[in-house]
């Protein structure tokens, strides 16, 4: 069983100017929210449609409970991207994921994200199982509690024919890749995975053909295309985000000493063959008014003019 524990999240929200080439002055801070509820930390961040609700991972590690315990959490907003408006769904309200009892096991869970439709969720992680994604089929949109899980890729990180071969560059040694953040794309044919690396192996973007929408066992490289991120100001990125139109991303790094969100360009929608790094903006001043340091989650509205991340 689970303690009771209180675990203070600070969710900055942030204020953003249309200027695409103008990145690192386009940020202001308009809002710090604290979440207090059951949880170590939160890695990934996401809205429904209308934002009325948002969804939090949360993972635990073995000094706080059983290492094989993870959730997705929900709150309502009254407001629409209004997280000062929140309430907790509760704990009946969240997905249980990587307990064991369902075949999956993790030791971290990252990022989320929903299918167009908010009929599935998708996870990724790293632990008992490897860097792998999970899939849960949900029975109403958006309503995590009918959670079930359904499938699982591979282990992404022992299978070269899924590593090596890309724009991104191969995988130089054995060292932990770890698997980080993701995206899908709106119908379910691409996925995009952010893998920190570890040791000698370095942060990489790659980019996955679904050949059946949203089938995990389906996966397969997309050897043209890819983003080596290695000393494009990118360090520990823990998640990602697309813009509404799919031709820009946004990785965050929560490295200390480099807490900063990267934006990168495309010629081509939801296409990383061909790419400008626009450049980063620091989140350090920011940080310091709330006493965090690890910004992990990123989040937009539905105009783009508003992000949600947590610190």
């Amino acid at each position: 069983m689970i303690k009771n524990k209180i675990f203070i999240i600070s969710i900055l929200f942030f204020l953003l100017f249309p200027f695409p080439y103008l990145f690192g002055a386009m940020v202001t801070s308009v809002q710090n929210e604290t979440f207090e509820d059951l949880g170590r930390e939160i890695n990934g961040i996401h809205f429904n449609k209308d934002g009325t609700k948002v969804f939090t991972s949360y993972s635990f590690q073995p000094t706080d409970a059983p290492n094989d315990h993870h959730f997705i959490n929900e709150y309502d907003l009254s407001t629409p991207y209004d997280i000062s408006t929140r309430t907790y769904a509760g704990n009946d309200e969240r997905c249980e994921t990587g307990n064991g009892d369902d075949g999956t096991e993790t030791q971290f869970i990252h990022d989320l994200e929903f299918s167009s439709d908010g009929m599935k969720l998708f996870t990724t992680t790293r632990g008992n199982d490897g860097d792998v994604v999970y899939r849960f089929d949900l029975t109403s949109p958006y309503d995590i509690s009918t959670c079930t899980y359904i499938s699982e890729t591979i282990d992404l990180d022992s299978d070269n024919t899924l590593q090596n071969g890309s724009n991104a560059g191969t995988r130089t040694s054995t060292d932990d890749n770890r698997l980080q953040g993701m995206e899908i794309n709106e119908n379910g044919t691409k996925l995009f995975l952010v893998y920190h690396g570890a040791g000698a192996e370095k942060p990489r973007l790659l980019e996955y053909q679904l050949s059946t929408p949203y089938d995990l066992a389906t996966i397969s490289l997309v050897t043209s295309a890819g983003i080596a991120l290695d000393g494009q100001g990118v360090s520990n990125p823990n998640t990602m985000r697309f813009s509404a139109n799919g031709k820009r991303i946004f990785v965050v790094s929560h490295t200390n000493g480099l807490q900063a969100v990267t934006q990168i360009s495309l010629n081509v929608a939801y296409d990383t063959s061909s790419f400008t790094i626009d450049g980063s903006v620091s989140l350090i001043p920011f940080l310091r008014e709330t006493g965090k340091d690890e910004p992990r989650g990123i989040a937009f509205n539905s105009s783009g003019l508003k992000n949600v991340h947590r610190g």
